[in-house]
């Protein structure tokens, strides 16, 4: 016995609706703001425990997940998953671990920007040329043994983060006093390299994956009108994506990138910045990405987590705050509720309907 004409339409009509539209349909990335320090603060990195660090002023903090954590003078710029911090305080850098902070020394002034899991330590010291006086050079540091990373071209260098394999990425200057342009370097198996060559001056690295993809900005534009970084770039094994042409021809920069590839930064005139999130080609501005009624502004976001997480900085009433952005768990839309409807129904007019043949 055939099942009623009606039901045999239904069920026609659900089975072409499963094949018309894709099972998954989740909704775009959302975040909430969770305000992690002060009007004037600014976070700068974060662990995989969602853990912050940052500055709030001249002090450096910890944000532990509970509580905001003064670690006294200075800045914190790096912290790794075991909760240890990079920073810098007065003319040093420090490395704090375990509720001890050491001081990282150099000829002169010394800063620590970065570090990954096995303590390793990355920054900028003085050190002592025959030739040119004090120059700064970029350094690793692990446990109380500072190494000189050298320049690729000229005298002077800085580095900004390391990943998991001890490979640094920042700046090396390429003469030209008495600015010093800068062009990104990758530094591993003992030598620092151009990753490459741009057509204006000041370019950087920032950051560093377990994959070697590195992120960070660059004057694109030869004989622009500026000679400050203006876009901001991805090098993945030679290849470089230009991310800053996504955002509308605005001036750019990249922060931070995790194993996933998403990549994080600003864009936008100095005045007026957005954080910007780059994940699988698409270009997103992060306040498409939270509630519109919070009146928040995220203006800068400078690291992101495996997680998805990001810490950055938001503004509200005239004020910014350090902050950390958390997904919100995706939930099905109502599309995909239809569908699922949809499915067990026809499930259920198929066995009946075979119920009734037999």
């Amino acid at each position: 016995m055939r099942p009623p004409f009606l039901a045999r339409r239904f069920v026609a009509f659900a089975a072409s609706l499963l094949l018309a539209m894709p099972l998954l349909c989740t909704a775009a990335h959302q975040y909430t703001v969770t305000v992690l320090a002060g009007p004037g603060s600014q976070a700068w990195d974060i662990n995989l425990s969602g853990q912050v660090v940052g500055a709030n002023g001249s002090n450096a903090w910890l944000h532990d997940g509970n509580a905001y954590i003064d670690l006294g003078s200075g800045l914190a710029f790096g912290i790794n998953d075991s909760g240890q911090i990079a920073g810098h305080s007065g003319s040093n850098g420090f490395f704090y671990s375990g509720g001890v902070m050491t001081t990282i020394t150099g000829w002169g002034f010394t800063t620590a920007r970065g570090l990954n899991n096995d303590g390793v330590v990355v920054g900028m010291a003085e050190f002592e040329d025959a030739e040119n006086g004090f120059v700064r050079h970029a350094i690793s540091w692990q446990n109380g043994v500072t190494t000189d990373l050298g320049t690729v071209y000229g005298f002077q260098s800085r580095a900004y983060g390391v990943n998991s394999q001890g490979h640094v990425v920042g700046g090396s200057d390429i003469g030209g006093a008495p600015n010093y342009p800068l062009t990104p370097f990758l530094y591993r198996d003992g030598s620092m390299t151009e990753i490459a060559q741009f057509p204006g001056p000041w370019s950087e690295a920032t950051a560093i994956n377990d994959h070697d993809q590195i992120v960070g900005f660059g004057n694109l534009m030869p004989n622009g009108p500026e000679l400050y970084p203006r876009t901001a770039f991805m090098w993945d094994n030679g290849v470089l994506t230009d991310i800053g042409a996504l955002s509308g021809g605005a001036t750019s920069f990249a922060f931070g990138i995790n194993n996933a590839s998403q990549v994080v930064g600003w864009f936008g005139d100095y005045g007026n910045p957005h954080a910007f999130l780059f994940d699988a080609g698409s270009f997103l501005d992060v306040n498409d990405l939270i509630d519109p009624a919070s009146g928040w502004v995220i203006s800068e976001a400078n690291a992101i987590n495996d997680l998805g997480q990001i810490a950055g900085t938001a503004c509200r009433d005239g004020s910014c705050y350090a902050v950390r952005l958390d997904l919100v768990p995706a939930v099905p839309e109502p599309a995909t509720w239809g569908m699922l409807l949809a499915g067990c129904t026809l499930v259920g007019w198929r066995r009946r309907s075979r119920g009734a043949r037999r």
